[in-house]
């Protein structure tokens, strides 16, 4: 110990004015990206908030109309349902497709490497959004879309997939099936685990699920818990699905809460109330992302 604090005054004395420029050359390479973030970043972030305790508008007086925004939201049955359709959204994603990267990470882990390779390439064909949003649509479609096609020629009865409100949520996340974008985390993760780990639990006559249970499952856990974080929030701000798709039916069975708030602020020109509605939710985020650090905290201890 006395060792250590030996070398760092030496450290310490020979760290004068080289030290002091280099940490001053250091500020100003990154003053214009500290500016830029400062001024599409924080200063939004700020103005947010007071923006929701005004009565804002584009021409005219701004008042200070204290938590009234709030309140009002509290007895909009449109936030309600728009939460709930959100959070339903957020569910459904969850159960039916978050975990299908996870599994197929694993058993690509099992096939051989020219298999891994391919399905690699898949995963960094880069695929717009929106593109498959609108190509799904036609699938869906009642009349030519792909899917009803195969049923009339299996003479099967047509579903009408966007059109009736107790599947039509169903139908925004199945795409989800086979979008593995986090796949590529989950297949890298897997690959740095050593594979004397296998061998010995093998030697031992732990079968596959013995070792997924026991190795590979443990080892995932940390990204799995970081990347359901990001599912959530991602899931519950859900807007370009149902935009394209649906436009928020049938009978508001897909109108999500980003969907009210843009609403409210381009169609209503109501700033102050979306401002407020967006707040709301981004506190209901901060709270889940506080339960869930904290859940994953006492799991780890």
């Amino acid at each position: 110990m006395a060792v250590l604090t030996a070398k760092m005054e030496r450290v310490k004395a020979h760290s004068g004015s080289p030290f002091k420029a280099k940490r001053r050359a250091a500020w100003l390479f990154s003053l214009p990206a500290i500016l830029v973030y400062a001024a599409f970043g924080w200063y939004p972030v700020i103005l947010a908030f007071v923006i929701a305790f005004q009565d804002f508008r584009i021409r005219g007086p701004i008042g200070w109309v204290g938590i009234r925004n709030f309140a009002t939201a509290t007895h909009d049955p449109l936030v309600k349902l728009t939460l709930m359709n959100s959070f339903y959204y957020t569910f459904l994603v969850i159960v039916l497709t978050f975990w299908v990267p996870i599994i197929v990470s694993i058993l690509l882990l099992e096939m051989g490497p020219r298999t891994q390779r391919l399905m690699t390439l898949l995963w960094f064909i880069p695929v717009s959004g929106t593109a498959s949003i609108v190509i799904w649509k036609f699938f869906y479609n009642t009349y030519y879309g792909l899917f009803d096609s195969i049923l009339t020629m299996l003479h099967l009865p047509a579903v009408r997939w966007l059109d009736d409100p107790h599947i039509a949520m169903i139908s925004l996340v199945l795409p989800g099936l086979i979008t593995y974008g986090p796949g590529l985390i989950y297949l890298a993760t897997l690959q740095s685990v050593p594979q004397e780990l296998y061998d010995a639990a093998e030697i031992d006559g732990a079968g596959f699920l013995a070792k997924v249970r026991n190795i590979t499952v443990p080892t995932l856990w940390p990204i799995i818990s970081v990347l359901l974080i990001l599912t959530v929030i991602g899931s519950v701000q859900m807007f370009n699905q149902a935009y394209v798709m649906t436009g928020g039916g049938p009978m508001n069975a897909t109108y999500s809460y980003v969907m009210y708030i843009v609403q409210q602020a381009f169609e209503y020109l109501d700033f102050s109330y979306a401002d407020a509605l967006a707040l709301i939710l981004f506190i209901i985020l901060m709270v889940f992302v506080i339960i869930q650090l904290r859940l994953q905290r006492n799991a780890s201890s």
